[in-house]
């Protein structure tokens, strides 16, 4: 008499890790529903091809706003299946917004086979953009190139730094004004960074 009882309590507890684990949706507006609440709205999407099998795949963009709390950014990244329909293939943490002008999302686009990212940040003086180049490599959804543009208005100095986190390679394009840029190049040692980590941070991958 007691295992049907016993059973009902299973299913009740099991259900909720049931929902937290699904990762394949028939449709992107299903998926949707499942990450969407009050608090929580689609910022930006892109689609394109990001594994080489011909079919458009899918990344989102989590905005969560909660008043008196820090507002939050989650990515998605939605492979879609051959049967159809959608499976989550990575995500992100959901990442705290850094206030005093540091630092919010102003593109997420899908090319090349890449997911880019570009992170702006100001001050009173200067303003930076941050555009991270995520891709599946070897198995493992990496950080492989990094582009940073800073401009200082009080020198009206720009640099261009454009960095392969795979090989390395350096070119740091500097710029005084409408004068003739100066371009250098080095050698770099990075890290290892993953998309599941990605903080939203100008300064992630570089330290």
């Amino acid at each position: 008499m007691k295992l049907p009882l016993l059973s009902t309590v299973l299913v009740i507890l099991l259900c909720p890790f049931a929902v937290v684990a699904q990762s394949e949706f028939s449709t992107v507006d299903v998926f949707l529903k499942s990450v969407l609440s009050g608090d929580a709205h689609l910022d930006m999407k892109a689609e394109g091809d990001l594994n080489g099998d011909g079919l458009a795949d899918w990344t989102a963009l989590i905005l969560r706003e909660k008043p008196g709390e820090s507002s939050t950014y989650q990515l998605y990244v939605l492979l879609r299946l051959a049967q159809g329909g959608y499976q989550v293939a990575e995500k992100t943490n959901a990442e705290a917004i850094s206030g005093m002008g540091c630092c919010w999302v102003e593109d997420v686009r899908i090319d090349r086979s890449s997911i880019y990212i570009q992170s702006n940040a100001k001050t009173a003086a200067t303003m930076e953009a941050a555009t991270h180049q995520f891709k599946l490599y070897k198995g493992q959804w990496r950080l492989v190139g990094l582009k940073i543009y800073y401009l200082d208005h009080t020198t009206d100095v720009s640099t261009e730094t454009d960095m392969n986190v795979l090989t390395g390679a350096v070119i740091e394009k500097r710029q005084k004004g409408d004068g003739k840029p100066t371009v250098t190049r080095r050698s770099k040692k990075f890290g290892f960074y993953l998309l599941k980590n990605f903080d939203f941070s100008n300064m992630f991958g570089t330290e």
